[in-house]
């Protein structure tokens, strides 16, 4: 009985925390909210409305079609509401702390989880209209693999969360971490993945970038999957590479294995939580 009440004693102040962070953060929620409902309605509604934009023959390829917005759902909605998990404490000097004191770990992972229910719910919403407007269409059963990519999305949120906090975790400022973290990911991941497949083509799969890890959330969609997952375009006159007539060839990694991208992404978690452990470790709120 004992233990049971210090357990609870002790998990009191996250929840508590948790509370206040999703009280704090529900005006970027539901500004967030709102976006998301108004983009689900366009691309899976709207648009089919136009007489030239073609109804997707399948449920699967309307799903696949949709779901392009989630990338940068996932990514904005992290990067702004993870930003401020730890870094925003050295700047109010803990102001967020209130009698008794509250011990610094059990903060923070109060406020991330206050934050990812927000993102988690965002992310859930987008999903279930996606859902209905695909039974509206096609009728039922929704295809399963729609439950895979939702796992794999939420998947996603998490490893870009343990990214965004991992910045958190030695940035100065608030505003600082959520521009670093989206020049890196909209911007950093893109180039670099383009610059290792123009120089190693399909010798060397862009496994470290996590914005080729998201793209398992559309490729799971696919039955069967993609194989093979790197492909080439010509483009230019007839033929392969830069020739006479002007043409190019232009690779590029579909997906990663359906094992590979939730592996990679469960290393990511774990390696920049535990980074982002060890430098709030060192510095002192």
């Amino acid at each position: 009985m004992g233990n049971r009440k210090d357990i609870l004693t002790g998990i009191k102040p996250v929840i508590y925390t948790m509370i206040f962070e999703l009280k704090k953060q529900r005006k970027k929620f539901y500004f967030f909210l709102v976006i998301t409902i108004l983009i689900a309605f366009l691309l899976g509604y709207i648009l089919q409305l136009i007489p030239s934009n073609l109804l997707a023959d399948s449920q699967t390829e309307y799903f696949s079609s949709s779901l392009q917005f989630i990338s940068f759902l996932t990514l904005f909605s992290a990067c702004l509401f993870f930003s401020g998990i730890i870094c925003s404490e050295f700047n109010k000097k803990t102001g967020f702390i209130v009698f008794p004191k509250i011990n610094k770990y059990k903060l923070i992972i109060g406020k991330y989880l206050g934050n990812l229910v927000s993102v988690v719910v965002i992310v859930t919403v987008y999903y279930f209209l996606l859902a209905l407007l695909g039974f509206y269409y096609y009728g039922g059963p929704i295809n399963t693999r729609l439950f895979y990519s939702y796992g794999i999305a939420i998947l996603y949120v998490i490893a870009l969360s343990s990214f965004v906090t991992f910045f958190s975790s030695f940035m100065r400022s608030v505003n600082l971490t959520i521009i670093s973290t989206l020049v890196i990911l909209l911007i950093g991941f893109t180039i670099a993945d383009q610059i290792v497949v123009l120089l190693l083509a399909d010798k060397f799969e862009p496994l470290y970038s996590l914005s080729y890890l998201g793209s398992l959330i559309t490729g799971i969609l696919n039955n069967p999957f993609p194989d093979p997952r790197y492909v080439e375009f010509t483009f230019g006159g007839e033929g392969g590479g830069f020739g006479p007539g002007g043409s190019f060839t232009f690779g590029q990694w579909i997906t990663p294995t359906i094992g590979m991208g939730i592996i990679l992404l469960l290393i990511n978690i774990i390696g920049f939580f535990v980074l982002a452990a060890i430098l709030f470790k060192r510095r002192q709120l």
